[in-house]
């Protein structure tokens, strides 16, 4: 499995999420991280899916009824790209990747798997970098592509494509790998997504 360095490519998309937890619960207590509340699932929207047509509805009964269920805020937005966005937003990162497996796990069986492209998580990195620049709560993302079950960070630095901060992906890239998060070892599968809303 060279996707992934020395980890064993992993069995579901909660297996590979959940050591997201893990990461940046240790790059936060070293002060390199700092999340913010939010995340997205982004996805290509289907005339011909009926859970997608009323996903509002949906997400409502998923994510606010139940036992376990987080609660966690959401909306949808159309990006400038063609792609739809379910942005979520809570205080309590546990629950934030939490209920992004929910959305993701609910598209999936409900016959819509093959529309779901990535979830984005929004955090802010303070360090230097490989070229000895420093940084100083820098918005960064951390990319999970649900085809290859792998993050890769992603550090934009305008709107327009090739705009990213190389150095800080090459050294989150890094870290993360480092703290347990399954990295995506190939770079040119590390692949650009301007136009976040969020």
């Amino acid at each position: 499995m060279g996707w992934f360095g020395g980890s064993k490519a992993p069995k579901s998309d909660w297996s590979a999420l959940s050591t997201v937890i893990k990461a940046e619960a240790k790059l936060q207590s070293l002060g390199e991280i700092t999340p913010s509340r939010r995340a997205g699932v982004i996805y290509r929207d289907s005339d011909d899916n009926a859970f997608l047509q009323d996903i509002e509805t949906e997400l409502n009964t998923a994510l606010y009824q139940g036992v376990g269920a987080t609660k966690t805020a959401f909306e949808i937005k159309d990006d400038d790209r063609g792609m739809r966005w379910i942005v979520l937003d809570d205080g309590k990162f546990d629950d934030l990747v939490s209920s992004v497996y929910t959305v993701g796990n609910a598209i999936t069986a409900n016959g819509a798997g093959d529309k779901l492209l990535a979830a984005v998580f929004e955090l802010y990195f303070t360090g230097t970098v490989e070229d000895n620049t420093y940084r100083s709560s820098l918005r960064t993302y951390w990319i999970y592509r649900y085809d290859r079950r792998a993050f890769y960070p992603f550090v934009p630095t305008g709107e327009s494509e090739g705009d990213r901060d190389r150095p800080t992906e090459a050294r989150l890239g890094s870290d993360l790998r480092r703290h347990g998060l399954i990295v995506e070892k190939s770079l040119t599968e590390w692949m650009g997504l301007w136009g976040i809303p969020f």
